[in-house]
């Protein structure tokens, strides 16, 4: 896939975004996250994670203009999800992740620190100190993978391949992960930059693919043996040997 020279069309969609919204009434502030917030991790991979702030009032409307977005590129996908997040692919390639949201709102939910791109000159602006979720501690971690790598075991004597896949491949295997990184886990998705933090060979012992969830249980087993004598970790092994 050709992306070359997305990194700059993406800065200049932002821009062109932020000229667009900021002369509607009732827009307070437009704030970039992610790689769009610190340009230095942004590449020609990068979407475009953004929060527009806007008045309780104005909310409805302004999210009734997002198709707007049409004349500055064809659109090529568009949903809004939970009433506010908006997921939209520009057919040049651009992706764009933000929300229509009002000041209030920013304290719902967990965020990284965030960088103001525009705001009204009158708006008296929010916090954008990141909110992250609290990493767990390291025996909650092996306690809920093991969890998962049992429940997978389960659905996989059951025949049930995709359901034991997801349990232990995925949702164990994102604790394995964050396990291993230590503090250099991203604090949204151990899954996030991984490749940077592990050798690749690990990472393919973890998430060998469908069809081998037994596999995936014995490799992340060995990753967690420092609660080899518990009797949770006994219950999973036993289960994967018989």
């Amino acid at each position: 896939m050709q992306r070359i020279g997305m990194r700059e069309k993406s800065i200049k969609r932002m821009d062109e975004i932020i000229t667009l919204f900021s002369n509607l009434q009732g827009v307070l502030a437009i704030a970039a996250f992610g790689s769009n917030a610190h340009r230095e991790r942004l590449d020609d991979y990068s979407d475009l994670d953004f929060l527009i702030f806007v008045d309780e009032d104005s909310k409805a409307g302004i999210l009734s203009q997002v198709a707007r977005l049409e004349s500055l590129c064809s659109i090529q996908g568009l949903q809004i999800v939970y009433g506010d997040a908006v997921q939209l692919l520009f057919a040049d390639g651009v992706y764009c992740d933000f929300g229509i949201i009002t000041p209030t709102q920013l304290s719902t939910f967990p965020h990284g620190a965030g960088k103001y791109l525009w705001q009204r000159v009158d708006w008296e602006a929010v916090d954008l100190s990141a909110q992250e979720p609290a990493p767990l501690p390291e025996d909650a971690l092996i306690r809920e993978a093991l969890f998962h790598l049992y429940c997978g075991l389960l659905r996989e004597a059951r025949g049930e391949a995709a359901a034991a896949f997801y349990e232990v491949q995925v949702v164990a295997s994102q604790r394995v992960l964050a396990l291993l990184e230590g503090e250099g886990a991203d604090a949204f998705s151990p899954f996030r930059r991984a490749e940077r933090l592990l050798p690749q060979g690990v990472i393919g012992e973890l998430m060998p693919g469908y069809g081998h969830t037994r596999e995936a249980v014995q490799a992340m087993l060995r990753h967690l043996s420092p609660a080899q004598s518990t009797p949770l970790y006994h219950a999973v092994s036993s289960l994967l040997g018989s």
